[in-house]
């Protein structure tokens, strides 16, 4: 019976090279000058037609010589209500 020959082991060549610091700064920038030119483009909206504004609206006009209702400063109109008597069937005490 042969005796079996354990074999070595291979050293493992790492694959992984990582970039240089150059290669690096240059897709950082490459990556924020894209997102600069992206946020740009949606606030400027180059090119996209025009949103059309809503017309002004029209507010209460000032009150002209001696007018006291219908305008802005005019005279306003207040409803008083008394408050409820005792006596309509309000308990006074609320208790038991």
């Amino acid at each position: 019976m042969p005796l079996r020959v354990r074999a070595e082991p291979v050293a493992q060549h790492d694959d992984y090279r990582p970039l240089p610091r150059r290669r690096r700064w240059l897709i950082a920038a490459l990556a924020v000058a894209t997102a600069a030119t992206l946020i740009m483009m949606m606030l400027e909206r180059t090119g996209a037609p025009e949103i059309p504004r809503p017309p002004a609206a029209v507010g209460p006009v000032p009150c002209a010589e001696g007018q006291l209702s219908g305008c802005l400063g005019g005279k306003a109109d207040v409803i008083f209500v008394p408050a409820a008597s005792a006596a309509v069937g309000v308990p006074a005490s609320g208790g038991r």
